[in-house]
């Protein structure tokens, strides 16, 4: 077989992952690339085609020899003999989480890496794939649903070539006014790189609060994993509230929130109701436990309208002590809440005490 060569690429505009489609002269494969060129690096792959006659049976020594993997006959659903792709015709389109991807052959879907590739055998689609195999699943009955889902990414990306940010910027700071008065102060936490966003401040009732705005501008990848209702869950801004008093350690925790709003996109996961983080921001508290605001209507919150068709969550990150950390880890966050009882109510705002 001789040396393979890439035809098409593209960089996931929000993750380390790097998309390409390689031929060789027996087959074309899509690939994934994740976190390319480190020591974490792994790659994602599904075949699209065989470009030359299909052997009849898995060729073993091949694989061993680590050569990409030619789809034998009875799986595959274009002539025996291979079909050419035109690198000309072919483009990527990236889900809206940046974290999968799509490919096409000028309007038409031909392969699909969907964020789940990668588990119980499954690599992903392929429009000339019959069956089930480990180099790729058949699309014909995924490819509807599919077909929307990439389309709706291709508006979701061209939306972002206009003027969007003052709008919701806009949006965001009317939220918040709304909640706690006029704001205090602005500050950007993107870096200047893409997506933008910010953290603004507030008081209300001698509360100091940190907010970040445009976080949810960008859907956080894997929740259609663990959630039913993913749409209701994958869009997230973050928040910190302190009583005046304790107002001395908000910017260190505005700082650690900047950090966290990466964190999805960063390590490829997501971040919802119940999780825990390490932080040892404030002396005597080593974790932070995130409490999504619209599922506990006890909590005083800004009230977020729909993005996009999606809820927008607010997570309260919440300081915890060792031992709290311990016990929180031990137990469903349903359960923790029921213990607080009626100190729910303040359970988001740091005091700097325990608070169970």
């Amino acid at each position: 077989m001789s040396d393979s060569k890439i035809i098409l690429e593209s960089l996931s505009p929000v993750c380390d992952i790097q998309a390409f489609v390689e031929e060789n002269d027996a087959c074309y494969y899509f690939y994934l690339w994740v976190y390319p060129g480190s020591e974490s690096a792994y790659i994602k792959s599904c075949w699209i085609c065989n470009s030359a006659g299909a052997p009849e049976e898995i060729d073993l020594e091949a694989m061993k020899a680590g050569m990409a993997p030619v789809m034998p006959k009875k799986y595959i659903s274009h002539p025996a003999q291979g079909i050419r792709l035109n690198p000309e015709d072919l483009s990527i389109v990236w889900f809206e989480e940046g974290d999968a991807a799509a490919l096409f052959e000028k309007e038409r879907l031909l392969c699909v890496i969907p964020g789940w590739s990668g588990s119980q055998g499954f690599n992903g689609y392929s429009r000339y794939a019959a069956g089930m195999m480990p180099y790729a699943w058949e699309l014909t009955e995924a490819e509807e649903v599919l077909m929307k889902r990439a389309e709706k990414s291709r508006k979701f990306w061209d939306y972002f070539e206009g003027e969007y940010w003052e709008d919701v910027q806009q949006v965001h700071i009317q939220t918040l006014e709304a909640f706690f008065g006029a704001y205090e102060k602005y500050y950007a936490i993107d870096g200047e790189t893409f997506p933008p966003k910010a953290l603004v401040t507030g008081r209300k009732d001698g509360i100091c609060y940190g907010i970040t705005a445009g976080v949810s501008l960008i859907p956080m990848p894997l929740t259609e994993q663990y959630y039913e209702e993913a749409l209701d869950y994958r869009r997230i801004e973050l928040g910190f509230a302190a009583v005046r008093e304790r107002q001395d350690i908000c910017i260190k925790m505005y700082s650690f929130l900047s950090s966290l709003s990466a964190l999805p996109w960063d390590e490829i996961s997501f971040l919802g109701h119940g999780h825990t983080i390490p932080c040892n921001v404030i002396e005597g508290f080593s974790a932070v436990w995130l409490l999504n605001a619209r599922l506990i209507p006890e909590i005083a919150s800004p009230d977020y309208k729909d993005f996009m068709g999606d809820r927008v969550n607010l997570l309260w990150v919440v300081p915890l002590t060792q031992e709290e950390y311990e016990t929180v880890m031990e137990f469903e966050v349903e359960e923790m809440l029921q213990r607080i009882g009626e100190n729910v109510k303040q359970m988001h705002i740091f005091d700097g005490k325990e608070k169970f």
